[in-house]
């Protein structure tokens, strides 16, 4: 509890800090969130939902006025002569039949079912985004923490050294030494907060919200241990629910259906059979390579989520070793054993542990989320989902 609330106080500290300079005149909103209260507020206000929302309305009326179509198509075939009929060519009359067995409504319908489902694996998608800026966010503000951390032990060290330079206690080195030290701490410290800065524009931009709102995020950096998983059952799910098996498996019904058609009206040799054939192929073959891909990406994203997860155990040892060093490399340099250029080195080396170790943490909650999110509806890639 006590680290959940300091995590907080520091967020909002921080967030305090990121834009003093604008102008202590301009008025700004300031929000508090956790996680799924940043998800919720995004789902409210993502345009991207509303428009994937307004494509299944559109797909929805386009199949109406398909069916209606078709509906009428069908009615005067019926009502047509057979010398009407004889007159037509043969392109025609399989175009009819086609009509007659259903094939034009069950594409139409394909339409409908893809952009449900299309607008599903938007909210997904939008889920995923939220999370990640959230926890990008949480990342940025705690590495500004430490750096900030590095930068006072830098400005101690630097006054220690030029305490024992004035008593004659070290060279003039160790005095340079100390300054450079502490100018790189403080460049690490100003890039560490104008990164902040920008994470939290691109959080307010994922949520909806004007860039410079200030948040403070009242989750924690934190993590808990995978669940035990059946992961041939998340595969599975997978194979079942992801919308790149969907959209394969309609295309490949669709083709065999229009293969299957055409087959029994068409001779097995002629173009059009062919034709039919090699797409109905084409559709299937993208159908297992549909499969072996997302069965592939549900036992990456397992993972990669476990290997992150044991890295924070390997690195949480990792800091506990080279804070000892740190302080037995400081205590010999109090003793005039080493020098300040090794107790820059070992403090240099103790916090990009702990940077590490911090990177894990937000690698391993991002792993977490996209392995939960890999055997339902899957999410957009950029580019096209």
């Amino acid at each position: 509890m006590k680290r959940k609330l300091l995590a907080v106080v520091l967020c909002i500290v921080t967030a305090g800090a990121l834009f003093v300079s604008a102008g202590a005149n301009e008025a700004k909103e300031e929000m508090a969130l956790s996680l799924q209260q940043a998800v919720d507020y995004a789902l409210e206000n993502s345009t991207a939902i509303k428009l994937s929302n307004t494509a299944v309305e559109k797909a929805e009326v386009g199949y109406s006025e398909a069916k209606k179509a078709i509906d009428k198509t069908e009615k005067q075939i019926e009502e047509l002569t057979r010398q009407e009929k004889s007159a037509m060519g043969s392109q025609v009359l399989f175009e009819n039949y086609k009509v007659t067995k259903g094939y034009y409504k069950e594409l139409a319908g394909m339409g409908v079912t893809l952009a449900e489902a299309g607008s599903e694996q938007t909210i997904e998608t939008v889920k995923m985004a939220v999370r990640s800026a959230y926890f990008d966010l949480l990342f940025a503000w705690e590495k500004v923490n430490i750096q900030k951390s590095m930068l006072d032990s830098a400005r101690k060290d630097m006054d220690i050294a030029n305490k024992k330079y004035e008593l004659g206690m070290v060279s003039q080195v160790d005095v340079l030494a100390s300054e450079a030290g502490l100018e790189s701490a403080r460049l690490s410290h100003q890039t560490a907060v104008r990164d902040a800065e920008y994470k939290l524009m691109s959080f307010n931009k994922t949520l909806g919200l004007p860039l410079k709102t200030l948040v403070s995020l009242t989750d924690s950096l934190d993590y808990t241990a995978p669940e035990e998983t059946d992961i041939e059952a998340k595969v599975a799910e997978a194979l079942e629910n992801r919308y790149e098996i969907l959209a394969a498996r309609e295309q490949y019904r669709i083709d065999k259906m229009d293969f299957e058609l055409t087959a029994s009206w068409y001779l097995e040799n002629t173009f059009a059979n062919q034709k039919a054939k090699h797409q109905m192929e084409s559709s299937q073959y993208k159908l297992v390579n549909a499969e072996q891909d997302v069965e592939l990406s549900v036992r990456k994203t397992y993972m990669d989520m476990n290997s992150a997860y044991e890295s924070i155990g390997v690195l949480a040892k990792n800091i506990e070793r080279l804070e000892k060093a740190y302080h037995i490399t400081k205590l010999r340099y109090d003793m005039g054993m080493s020098t300040s250029q090794e107790v820059v080195n070992a403090l240099n080396a103790l916090n990009d542990i702990k940077l590490q170790h911090l990177q894990a943490i937000h690698g391993y909650n991002l792993a977490k989320i996209q392995f939960e999110a890999s055997s339902g509806i899957g999410i957009a890639v950029p580019g096209g989902f």
